[in-house]
């Protein structure tokens, strides 16, 4: 705006605006009218006597009032161009002024005013101003992805690392949809002008494109009444930080998995059983339903290890794990290893009868597969089963109390089912003391 002019430019601006008297104005050295030409009070819809000796101020918003005042009271005296203000006609229209003016000295050269012409513009041709070419010139070379989209999505420009990213050239872009380009770009436009219009914050986007995924970030481009008129938006390539992100969630949740999973059959590990048994026992006593526990044993594991090693004992509790996961098919049903070679099952809503049922069939499904085991007296891989219901009569105890007295009574009667030569089923019948009968209640 303000310039160090050579004389001979300096001679070319004051002749411009001497021979261009229908836009011209002064003003004295606070900026009050001295002189304005009629074309200029026409376009201002005013008098020639309520302009007169008044500050240009009084014809502006507050605002912008206390912009330009601020401006010239931080600048020297120095000729200025393309200097733009906002003014208020009587009729409440804003219109947009451009002016170019050179200061008037007194002889002692202390300033007596400015001198100049000006004419209203509908919108900014940045693209004959110095300065526009510098902005242009690092718009085209700076590296994120810069564009430009009018009110219905047509890019406007766009920088060359904005082209790239669809393999074109800026140009090439100049009257597009973006939607043809950007999946979803239409309705990003649309949602974000509405933001813009009612004055709020537009948050940050993620798209995807060609395989990319970019951080996109938009402002409002305003036109000289304050008005949205486009859309500017950056891209920044978030490809890399995604897969990081992706790569670091998945390895939280393999560490969460691992923290309550038992790392060589994937089963639930004796924290994560425990837990769930505390939880299973509170809810059965509260809404007074029968909740079941079995607890296995691999049979003679012992041997098995000793006769065909450590590798292959941990393939055969990872074989017996998986046909056991099969077998409690229910979604409520936890299966877990509860230590070594010992496995054990939460069935919430089963009771002694249901719960005897699917032991059988873990029992029948361990023994179908046919595992060899020369050091068992079966020959093959078997389990013993021990069962234990709590009923829902059985209120006498505290829930942490119920806990430890379900799994007592698991592990008595696994006892008595190995004590009875394994590859059995054992009911531990304690439980019905405590719960004074059962429901007939099945799985």
């Amino acid at each position: 705006m303000f310039s160090v002019l050579t004389n001979e430019a300096l001679d070319r601006l004051h002749a411009f605006i001497n021979t261009h008297s229908e836009r011209r104005w002064e003003v004295d050295e606070h900026c009050r009218y001295i002189d304005v030409s009629q074309g200029l009070l026409n376009l201002f819809g005013r008098e020639r006597s309520e302009v007169l000796g008044r500050p240009v101020y009084d014809f502006m918003t507050l605002n912008e009032a206390d912009r330009i005042s601020r401006i010239f009271a931080s600048k020297p005296i120095l000729p200025y161009s393309e200097a733009i203000s906002h003014h208020l006609r009587p009729d409440g229209r804003t219109i947009v002024i451009e002016s170019c003016a050179v200061p008037l000295k007194s002889e002692d050269g202390a300033l007596k005013g400015y001198r100049g012409i000006a004419h209203e513009v509908a919108h900014l041709d940045l693209l004959h101003s110095d300065s526009a070419y510098r902005m242009k010139a690092i718009y085209d070379t700076v590296s994120v992805a810069l564009c430009l989209l009018s009110r219905d999505g047509r890019y406007l420009s766009a920088n060359a690392a904005y082209a790239a990213i669809h393999e074109l050239l800026p140009d090439a872009l100049v009257g597009r949809k973006a939607s043809e380009l950007l999946p979803g770009a239409g309705e990003m436009v649309r949602s974000d002008l509405l933001l813009m219009d009612a004055g709020q914050e537009v948050p940050d986007h993620e798209i995807e494109c060609r395989g990319r995924i970019y951080l996109v970030s938009v402002s409002p481009l305003q036109n000289l009444e304050g008005q949205v008129a486009g859309i500017t938006m950056a891209l920044m390539d978030i490809t890399e930080r995604k897969r990081a992100e992706r790569k670091l969630a998945e390895t939280n949740q393999q560490l969460l998995h691992y923290a309550s999973h038992d790392y060589l059959t994937g089963l639930a590990n004796r924290r994560h059983v425990d837990e769930t048994l505390a939880k299973e026992v509170r809810r059965a006593m509260r809404e007074r339903r029968p909740l079941s526990l079995l607890m296995a044993d691999a049979d003679f594991f012992k041997r098995y290890n000793d006769h065909y090693g450590h590798l292959l004992g941990d393939q055969c509790l990872h074989m017996v794990a998986s046909h056991l996961k099969d077998a409690m098919n229910r979604p409520s049903d936890l299966i877990g290893r509860y230590g070594g070679e010992e496995f054990i099952a939460i069935m919430p809503a089963t009771d002694k009868v249901g719960a005897l049922k699917i032991a059988e069939d873990v029992l029948r499904t361990i023994s179908d597969l046919n595992m060899p085991h020369v050091e068992s007296d079966y020959g093959i891989v078997t389990l013993s089963i021990g069962v234990a219901t709590l009923e829902p009569t059985s209120q006498l105890l505290t829930a942490e109390a119920n806990v430890q007295v379900l799994l007592s009574a698991a592990d008595r009667a696994l006892y008595e089912a190995k004590a009875a030569g394994r590859n059995t089923i054992s009911i531990d019948s304690s439980l019905q003391k405590l719960s004074g009968g059962l429901l007939n209640r099945t799985r």
